[in-house]
């Protein structure tokens, strides 16, 4: 949160000390927007005598919901609930009409022993209501358990229009918290559909490993078996034929097996797995690949293997799409981060209908990438080629 303005309240009135905080609260960032209104509040009680102040809102279905409340020290700020905060002059108030109190706080709050007691010393109230965007958006509350009692139109109008700011403000800073709450949810959703993936993959290597293949060899051993039994040489030559199309096919199923659940991960490390799924581009496809490693620590198993989906998923579009001729992959470790680019030297790609229709494959590496904080950009040179380039924050708990 940035400094407090100067503010010499010896020099400073109180329209501009207004002016003063609103700049300030501008400049502030986001994510510091309720600490920044609290110091506001506190700073403007002074102004108008006031010993306590708070914020409060009108929900869309008329309730009052607590914002902020803050008190001069040697005071206790009101405790205000998030939902449900009970107010005997709530109709007022939605209706824009102001609450005074002076000298008369037991007539206003004498049906509410709790409000009563909540209110014990105080010796003028203020209660006024204003509107933000066209609506009633709550009120600002001022009490003061020093003299004077009276609140003048001044007083009035200087709360009215700080409100209104404040009130602005903390919109901001609400609308800004939904985001957050929102993206954590769709954060929670990728990492589980993902999670979800790699269970369905592993389960289905497991079958194709099990099952599949152990069905696969036998058909191989019967193949071979029926090529030596055979003695017309055309008859033989099919058999081999068909000897070799089981054995062909039976190595693209240890393959698939593989690439659905990499056991090389886990038994070899990442840079292992990393050199080997570009070797299998390389057996499949005529490109030539690179590698630059650094050494790094050791990752948690759910980086490694994001990490690996990455290449696996950018590797795949090379081979499906680039027309490339070479690919550079390296993973570097500095400066606290970790740095995984690949980069092709093919077609490239038009980053601007991809922006507008979107790529599975380029928003899988996005997602994931965030999932640990970090950042995938993606860029395509004017003279041809595609660069994914990965960054994640080296933070303790990627790390085993």
């Amino acid at each position: 949160m940035r400094e407090l303005p100067k503010m010499d309240k010896a020099n400073l009135n109180i329209e501009q000390f207004t002016i003063e905080i609103s700049n300030w609260l501008l400049e502030n960032d986001t994510a510091d927007l309720a600490n920044a209104i609290e110091f506001a509040l506190t700073a403007f009680m002074p102004y108008i005598q006031a010993q306590r102040m708070s914020l409060v809102r009108l929900t869309p279905d008329n309730h009052f919901e607590g914002a902020l409340a803050v008190a001069a020290p040697g005071y206790k700020p009101v405790s205000l609930p998030a939902q449900g905060l009970y107010s005997p002059y709530l109709e007022q108030i939605s209706e824009g009409e102001i609450i005074i109190a002076e000298d008369n706080i037991h007539d206003i709050v004498k049906h509410d022993e709790l409000l009563r007691s909540a209110m014990e010393g105080i010796c003028a109230h203020i209660v006024v209501p204003f509107r933000v965007k066209g609506r009633i958006w709550g009120g600002i509350t001022a009490s003061r358990y020093l003299k004077p009692a009276h609140w003048d139109k001044d007083n009035i109008s200087q709360i009215r229009c700080f409100g209104q700011i404040l009130a602005s403000t903390y919109e901001r800073y609400a609308y800004w918290e939904k985001l957050q709450h929102k993206n954590q949810q769709l954060e929670l959703l990728s990492r589980h559909l993902m999670d979800n993936q790699e269970n369905e993959r592993r389960m289905l290597s497991r079958e194709l490993h099990d099952n599949f293949s152990q069905r696969m060899a036998l058909l191989t051993i019967k193949a071979s078996l029926l090529s030596n039994s055979l003695t017309v040489d055309s008859e033989k030559k099919s058999a081999n034929a068909l000897h070799d199309e089981i054995q062909g096919l039976a190595k693209d199923m240890q393959a698939l097996s593989r690439s659905l659940h990499p056991a090389i991960l886990e038994d070899l490390g990442l840079l292992t797995a990393l050199k080997s799924e570009c070797r299998r581009l390389s057996t499949i496809k005529d490109v030539d690949i690179q590698t630059l490693f650094d050494p790094i620590p050791a990752l948690n198993k759910e980086l490694s293997l994001n990490l690996y989906r990455i290449l696996q998923e950018t590797l795949n579009n090379v081979a499906k799409h680039a027309q490339a001729s070479a690919v550079f992959v390296s993973l570097q470790y500095s400066d606290n981060n970790l740095h995984f680019q690949i980069i092709d030297d093919g077609i490239g790609c038009d980053l601007n209908l991809n922006a507008n229709k979107g790529s599975i494959g380029l928003i899988s590496i996005r997602e994931r990438a965030q999932l640990f904080n970090g950042t995938a950009v993606f860029s395509s040179p004017e003279d041809g080629g595609f660069i994914v380039d990965i960054m994640i924050p080296a933070l303790k708990e990627y790390y085993e």
